[in-house]
């Protein structure tokens, strides 16, 4: 970097900071500071309270007692803003839990039970190949416990003690991951053995009675439906310019179907 272009960028530090008043040595430090900030990772990352406390750490060594004080009570100021937006933010999920707590109904009290009369899906099928099924199943369940274990450890790290709401929020829909498998979700976090499995599951879809598909495709249809109902009702028209993302062609539908059959428990 040129001289000229150095001192600029050190000059910005000083009128991002006015109110520390601080010398050119010190703004240099804390050009420093702001370069390891930004320091560019696909993996790592600091939370908002992270990256005060870090702050809070370099600040302690390049301020002097007076600025340093002068900063403690800035801070402290923006801390509570931001708690406060926390809050704000986290009372406004109303129409979020009725969205998914209807869908935990539909799921409870009509889908499942209609589906699960069907014998060939509660048992014949399912009882062929019973083995490969169950370590299916197991291997979702492994992934449901890492996505509980993310969901807790990322939101007190994001939110604390601020958004109890959202945190409700996250633990319902993980609950719903449980009641109705999200194949999709799962076959993108499977391991190599896991996906053996699949495929070799997958082979004996091709297999199965021509009215367990026309089930299946009905079936899955009242979903879509419902769930196109059930976001109308609590979200609204999506207004505006928008892009559907993703096409699912008619093979990958029949497989989403029914490898999320089989990670269906009826007892569950």
């Amino acid at each position: 970097m040129k001289p000229e272009d150095y001192n600029w960028q050190i000059d910005l530090v000083k009128e991002r900071n006015y109110a520390l008043d601080l010398t050119f040595e010190q703004a240099e430090e804390v050009y420093k500071y702001e370069q390891n900030k930004s320091i560019e990772s696909a993996k790592h990352y600091f939370s908002v309270w992270e990256e005060w406390d870090y702050e809070e750490t370099v600040f302690r060594e390049i301020l002097n007692t007076e600025q340093f004080n002068h900063y403690i009570q800035l801070s402290k100021e923006n801390r509570l803003a931001y708690e406060l937006s926390l809050v704000e933010h986290d009372n406004e999920k109303t129409n979020e839990f009725l969205y998914h707590e209807e869908l935990m109904t539909f799921y409870q009290q009509e889908f499942l039970p209609e589906l699960f009369k069907d014998r060939f899906i509660q048992f014949l099928w399912i009882r062929t190949e019973q083995n490969k099924v169950e370590y299916l199943r197991l291997e979702y369940k492994r992934f449901l416990n890492e996505i509980k274990k993310e969901i807790l450890i990322n939101h007190f790290r994001q939110n604390r003690t601020f958004k109890p709401n959202e945190l409700k929020l996250s633990l319902l829909r993980h609950k719903l991951l449980s009641i109705f498998p999200d194949y999709r979700y799962f076959k993108g976090q499977m391991d190599k053995p896991t996906k053996s499995v699949v495929k070799y599951l997958k082979s004996k879809v091709k297999n199965l009675p021509g009215e367990i598909e026309q089930l299946m495709k009905r079936k899955f249809k009242e979903l879509e439906d419902f769930n196109a109902n059930n976001f109308k009702k609590h979200y609204g028209e999506v207004q505006g310019w928008h892009v559907v993302i993703g096409h699912t062609s008619e093979e990958e539908a029949k497989e989403n179907h029914f490898m999320t059959l089989l990670l269906l428990e009826p007892d569950r």
